[in-house]
């Protein structure tokens, strides 16, 4: 099944392919498997160092360079008036294309938020992205984020999966006219083990990751997850081709908490919201 293509530039496709922690000839196969098989949603970031093999698997894949949405973000030590421009203009080079979206990776420090929203809009003022957004950004700080930017952010990247609530911050980015994009979906593996996902599981004749996936997607936020195994990749995509019923769902939501996050670096100490 092929993840369709965005018809807009703000139409995310559901399903992407996450690049985390794939490098150098790894990354450029997984790649090239991913668009093969029908991904056309691909995220990288300076972070990862991958995104010169990502730009090559994109260039030998063959495909319409409009059919493939392309994620990347500026890395957190980039994100100063000295390296911004700079570092973007490396990725712009590394991947061989102008990304469609553009993030900020990590939120900088409170003081330095205001200068760094306006640091991303002027690269895609200069036609560095086509979009831009944020990752990892509180309520709070996505909504000071949209302010700024004057309502120009369309995404925030953030960690999105069963064992976290992140209800709070899906309603506000609903109101700001943000999509949240889901990474670590699976949460390597973790969300897939609650009974309450392996009876649903059961019952629908689908693996849980399907069952996890699908209950992201449902809910109108695309899901990057990452593979290195073909049929894995094919599995994922199978998320397109089914819809859970509303008590399935409720099912799901309920086993989050506020404490579930699997990805929280020291930098993010005492600043989730």
């Amino acid at each position: 099944m092929t993840a369709p293509a965005a018809k807009s530039m703000t139409d995310i496709p559901l399903i992407g392919f996450g690049t985390y922690p794939l490098k150098g000839e790894e990354a450029s196969r997984c790649v090239a498997m991913a668009l093969e098989l029908g991904y056309r949603h691909i995220d990288t970031a300076q972070m990862y160092a991958n995104e010169n093999a990502v730009g090559r698997a994109i260039k030998t894949s063959g495909l319409p360079r409009q059919d493939i949405f392309i994620v990347t973000k500026v890395d957190p030590s980039n994100l100063g008036p000295s390296r911004f421009a700079s570092s973007v203009a490396q990725s712009v080079e590394d991947l061989g294309t102008v990304p469609d979206v553009l993030l900020i990776h990590w939120p900088p420090a409170d003081d330095a938020l205001d200068g760094t929203v306006e640091r991303l809009m002027a690269e895609q003022d200069k036609g560095h992205a086509r979009l831009i957004g944020v990752s990892n950004f509180t309520p709070a700080m996505l909504r000071r984020a949209q302010k700024i930017a004057g309502g120009r952010l369309i995404c925030n990247q953030v960690e999105f999966q069963p064992l976290l609530d992140q209800s709070a911050l899906l309603a506000t980015a609903r109101e700001l006219g943000v999509a949240l994009t889901a990474y670590r979906p699976l949460a390597r593996g973790k969300a897939m083990l609650p009974p309450v996902i392996q009876q649903i599981a059961g019952r629908h004749g689908r693996p849980a990751s399907e069952i996890v996936l699908r209950w992201i997607i449902q809910q109108g936020v695309p899901a990057i997850p990452m593979t290195t195994q073909r049929a894995n990749a094919l599995s994922n995509l199978n998320a397109l081709s089914f819809s859970l019923p509303e008590k399935d769902m409720v099912a799901i939501s309920a086993i989050g908490t506020r404490e579930g996050r699997t990805i929280n670096p020291s930098w993010m100490a005492g600043r989730w919201d």
